[in-house]
């Protein structure tokens, strides 16, 4: 998504020089499309965000709740392993979100420059 965003902003710097009618239309529907992915990729984010808080939580306070010995301590494992799991996960999640959320700020920048010209 994100080599597909690059491409555009490019393209959409190229038309933006001198706009036409069927240009700006496109260029509508492209922003309307990358904000559309920006949105999912957004719950999706914070889907993993909650769900990596909430085994960490669990990981954290299961100790007090099994009862000491193998099953007990498995359980507790797990869990770490799932939040660490998820929070490397979560790390590109944002990364990628981060770099979509910059993407369609400069693509509203430049729909600035169809409408002025």
């Amino acid at each position: 998504m994100n080599k597909k965003l690059k491409d555009y902003i490019k393209e959409a710097e190229s038309l933006s020089e001198h706009p036409t009618e069927e240009s700006r239309a496109y260029h509508n529907a492209m922003v309307a499309q990358f904000q559309h992915e920006r949105f999912i990729h957004l719950v999706v984010t914070m889907f993993f965000a909650l769900f990596t808080i909430l085994f960490f939580a669990i990981s954290i306070f299961l100790p007090f709740v099994v009862t000491p010995g193998a099953w007990g301590t498995a359980m507790v494992m797990g869990c770490e392993g799932i939040s660490a799991i998820l929070v490397v996960v979560l790390v590109f999640y944002i990364h990628h979100y981060y770099q979509l959320e910059n993407g369609v700020q400069n693509l509203e920048e430049i729909t600035k420059r169809f409408y002025k010209k």
